[in-house]
């Protein structure tokens, strides 16, 4: 690094790495509300089955299936712990978004409005740009939407 020629190729490599870190930072503070939702939808494939039948002859347009959202959970500044969620399909009707959940025989849904905090609130506060969860019950071909609204406090 003794010679000018160095510190030239330093400082031309530095400022090319600072103007693509602003490019980016750009380009993400600019993204669309939703485009999340649209990367996802471009993620997976869809397997034609009874399920995405019944959601098609309902008029919903299934985009793609079978997603597993990673995360990782800290207790007491420990090591990071993974774990997963996961979800059946990402709908579309009427340019609104829905994240679909089979209703499942050995994991029946709690029908309270605590028993579908505890197991969807966490689907709805990671996707805020999706209209509900879809719960899609095959076996009495019912769709049924999950919104949460926080109501003002007292």
């Amino acid at each position: 690094m003794e010679r000018f020629g160095d510190w030239v190729i330093m400082l031309a490599a530095a400022s090319l790495m600072v103007w693509w870190v602003f490019k980016r930072f750009g380009r993400w503070l600019h993204e669309p509300p939703g485009s999340r939702l649209r990367k996802l939808a471009r993620a997976g494939g869809v397997i034609q089955d009874d399920n995405v039948a019944l959601l098609q002859t309902k008029g919903y347009e299934v985009l793609s299936g079978k997603h597993r959202v990673t995360l990782g959970v800290e207790l007491d500044d420990g090591p990071t712990m993974p774990t997963r969620l996961y979800f059946d399909y990402l709908a579309k009707k009427e340019d609104k978004y829905y994240l679909v959940k089979l209703e499942r025989a050995r994991q029946p849904l709690d029908w309270t409005a605590s028993g579908l905090r505890e197991s969807l609130l966490v689907y709805a506060l990671l996707f805020p740009d999706c209209e509900g969860i879809m719960i899609v019950t095959l076996r009495d071909q019912q769709l049924k939407i999950v919104r949460f609204k926080v109501e003002a406090g007292q």
